[in-house]
């Protein structure tokens, strides 16, 4: 587990071994998520509307599309096939992450279709206060997520530890 604070935003990435490389990737999809964010965080609200920032703004929106979608549709039911079977506390972690990580999915959506189109003067003076909000709903989002990845490796060390260990 490897900590990183970028600009005050804190988020945490837990690499897991080469059974679940597909989480891994997940994780990079994040990395690489965070560092747009934070070169928008970067661009002046009383800058115009250029190219450049308006293909830096498609670009995050982008990724946070498919990174939700990815979440959603192929690696959550993924993690939660794996876990549903287990009892006490790793179950307990997905049932409270799940709820969690889709409510930030509703920001981050309405965040993409306010500005994935479009940039104008207008839009550019609400990005930052936006982006914060973006931004709170991902540090959540990540925060659950890691849960479910901890749920997933309690229920696999269960089931790696011999039963005469037990």
């Amino acid at each position: 587990m490897k900590e990183h604070s970028l600009s005050g935003f804190n988020f945490v990435f837990q690499k897991v071994d080469h059974r679940y490389e597909w989480i891994n990737e997940m994780i990079d999809l994040r990395q690489k998520l965070m560092a747009s964010y934070m070169k928008l965080l970067e661009i002046k609200s009383d800058a115009g509307p250029s190219d450049t920032i308006s293909q830096e703004i498609t670009g995050f929106c982008d990724q946070l599309i498919d990174y939700v979608s990815h979440g959603h549709f192929d690696l959550y039911p993924r993690i939660l096939e794996l876990i549903e079977n287990a009892s006490g506390r790793s179950l307990s972690i997905a049932r409270r992450a799940l709820p969690n990580i889709e409510h930030t999915s509703d920001y981050l959506m309405g965040f993409n279709d306010r500005y994935c189109q479009s940039i104008t003067a207008a839009k550019l003076k609400t990005l930052k206060k936006d982006l914060g909000e973006a931004g709170k709903c991902l540090e959540t989002r990540f925060r659950n997520e890691d849960r479910l990845i901890i749920g997933l490796r309690l229920v696999h060390a269960a089931v790696d530890t011999p039963a005469s260990a037990k």
